[in-house]
């Protein structure tokens, strides 16, 4: 697997859990408003989603990814 496409995934792996502790942290907050949660929790969505679209095209357009292709 491309070295990019590895830390790309990590990073956006990564920025998904801080979102959602993010998120956790506002429901959490007695004087947060429900608009910074909702907000968190739709970034997190959003980039899940991306990720998960991002994960099919690369494997789509012949990328290699997983521990599945070494066995080629």
């Amino acid at each position: 697997m491309n070295p990019f496409i590895k830390y790309l995934i990590v990073f956006t792996l990564c920025v998904i859990i801080y979102s959602l502790f993010k998120a956790f942290y506002h429901l959490s907050r007695r004087k947060s408003s429900p608009k910074e949660v909702v907000k968190s929790l739709a970034i997190r969505i959003g980039l899940s989603l991306t990720l998960f679209i991002s994960l099919l095209l690369f494997s789509y357009l012949g990328f290699k990814i997983g521990r599945a292709s070494c066995r080629e």
